[in-house]
């Protein structure tokens, strides 16, 4: 299938030489209103969920929180142009393997520590393109992502520590010793901008000191050609991440490995 080409020559080599990309594209203002509200609506209905990872908005009734949500989330993750730009950065072939809203409330929003999203992946081989969209103003001030550029050249997870710590969304910290994080720059966006980075790349936030909330939606994609192992076991994974329920779209193009599993994790009867 082919795609129009979303994004300019310099922003692709700027993608593979940073591991992240902020470009000139982003998502039409009718569609950043829609999912302004279905984020509210999201956060009211669930504000237990509110500073921690929100797995699966894009799919009603499936994955591990059994979210009620409409098409919205699904919209955005499946939007053509958006597919046309991460097409150019992933694989002519993508599946959609996860979704995530990350909602960080105002005054006390959690820090994200350092880290690689590869640390925690059941895909062989490792590759995946995540895009975040920002649903609110996202700036220093109220948590924005950082990034450290170039950090996803090793291609490697890297050693986590995965000690709880009080204040952080999530427990996964990267050795400090790996990377350089006097490098790392701020990705501050304006409602509708997206950032796009590598599965290797590092990145974190500082905690919501700010007088607004942080929100921002995250697509997750893997080419045609990799396989996720929804069963795969390892001291690695976090309890209750969630793999073996995670819902498989086939979004463009072929499943090339014809063993991936697009049945598991989707809408539960009567959700």
């Amino acid at each position: 299938m082919g795609s129009s080409k979303v994004l300019s020559d310099d922003e692709v080599s700027r993608y593979r030489q940073d591991g992240y990309l902020i470009p000139e594209f982003r998502l039409p203002r009718v569609l950043v209103d829609r999912l302004s509200n279905a984020t509210r609506q999201l956060v009211a209905d669930r504000p237990e969920l509110i500073d921690h990872s929100i797995v699966g908005p894009h799919l009603p009734g499936g994955g591990i929180h059994g979210l009620h949500t409409d098409g919205t989330f699904l919209d955005v993750a499946t939007d053509e142009t958006l597919l046309d730009a991460v097409e150019q950065l992933c694989a002519p072939d993508l599946i959609l393997w996860n979704s995530l809203m990350l909602y960080k409330r105002a005054e006390r929003g959690p820090k994200v520590p350092w880290h690689r999203d590869a640390f925690t992946s059941v895909i062989d081989p490792i590759a995946t393109t995540s895009v975040w969209i920002a649903v609110t103003e996202s700036t220093v001030d109220n948590g924005c992502l950082r990034f450290v550029p170039g950090s996803h050249r090793t291609g490697d997870a890297g050693e986590h520590d995965a000690t709880p710590r009080p204040g952080e969304m999530f427990s996964a910290t990267l050795d400090p010793a790996s990377f350089d994080a006097s490098s790392a720059v701020d990705a501050e966006l304006e409602p509708g901008q997206v950032v796009f980075f590598d599965v290797f790349t590092v990145h974190g936030s500082q905690p919501n000191n700010g007088t607004r909330p942080r929100a921002g939606f995250a697509c997750r994609y893997m080419p045609g050609t990799s396989i996720y192992h929804h069963d795969r076991v390892e001291v690695r994974d976090q309890p209750g991440y969630g793999h073996e329920s995670r819902a498989l779209m086939l979004v463009r193009g072929e499943d090339r490995t014809g063993r991936n599993d697009f049945a598991r994790g989707h809408a539960r009867v009567n959700a």
